[in-house]
């Protein structure tokens, strides 16, 4: 655990309140404030809190909070030089500049987790999180959703994972979520760039048919998005082909490194503000004149 750790980023000062990581045998997740990992044997879970400070001492509040897989809990980072999970802070960060408002969030992940996992497992803290808040009179504005790359490879380990099925379970996690987190909170979810992963390079034929594989996964997510009241759906940068640079990649070939993870956490966080603006542009046409 490492408290009030305050690091710089681009004007933007990241204060981590608390930061725990139980990590069992196999992936290893991302580094803390000011420290390595506190690694205990059992599970793949992690959690992890933090601020980005946007404005001066009255400046208003966003609660971001993160669900997500290997992606959330920072598998690819360095340990070394990592100021916490990566995706979550780059997101915070570039929300909190844009906007000039203090951004409070929290990040809750399970390596190796499929949906199914992350509704078991992650929903009951998702909770502890949301009454923690409210005792404490705040709201949740923002939760984003980073799933899809374990239920994607179950599904070409298995013809019993669908789309249509990621599509169902998918469902019932967003409307669980604002269940939780309240109708008003915006569910972000983000298009998964696993196209151009450095290991899938030259293996065929699964290379070829790997982006429209992906798409139909990433499409599922946009069907919920549409179904479901107050859902974003982030899609992936056009011309991603820069993408692939091995350079934005871990050695795994699987997960972003600390620049990808930064990157990445940039697009989604611009995503959430293109979406935000689309949402006001109604009711501010709705108030009288």
């Amino acid at each position: 655990t490492w408290v009030n750790d305050a690091c710089r980023h681009g004007g933007a000062v990241i204060k981590s309140a608390t930061l725990r990581s139980r990590l069992s045998g196999g992936e290893k997740g991302g580094g803390g404030d000011g420290g390595s990992v506190v690694s205990e044997s059992g599970e793949a879970a992690y959690s992890a809190h933090g601020s980005s400070r946007g404005g001066g001492a009255a400046a208003p509040r966003k609660t971001v909070l993160f669900l997500g897989d290997s992606l959330i809990t920072g598998v690819g980072c360095s340990q070394e030089s990592s100021h916490g999970p990566a995706l979550p802070r780059a997101v915070a960060e570039f929300l909190s500049r844009r906007l000039r408002v203090d951004v409070q969030w929290a990040a809750f992940g399970e390596t190796g987790g499929d949906v199914r996992t992350m509704r078991s497992k992650l929903l009951p803290t998702l909770a502890d999180e949301v009454a923690a808040l409210r005792a404490n009179g705040q709201n949740v504005d923002i939760v984003v959703v980073v799933c899809g790359l374990n239920d994607f490879k179950k599904a070409y380990r298995s013809s019993g994972n669908t789309a249509g099925g990621f599509c169902l379970e998918l469902g019932e996690l967003v409307r669980e979520v604002k269940l939780l987190a309240g109708s008003d909170c915006t569910v972000v979810l983000p298009a998964l760039p696993v196209h151009r992963a450095p290991v899938f390079d030259g293996i065929w034929p699964l290379q070829h048919f790997l982006a429209p594989l992906a798409a139909l996964w990433d499409e599922q997510k946009l069907i919920t998005a549409q179904r479901v009241r107050r859902v974003c759906f982030v899609r992936n940068a056009e011309r991603d082909e820069w993408w692939s640079a091995k350079q934005y990649w871990a050695v795994d070939g699987i997960h972003p490194n600390d620049e990808g993870y930064r990157i990445w956490g940039e697009h989604i966080a611009d995503g959430i503000l293109s979406h935000l603006r689309a949402a006001q542009k109604p009711a501010l046409l709705m108030k009288p004149a």
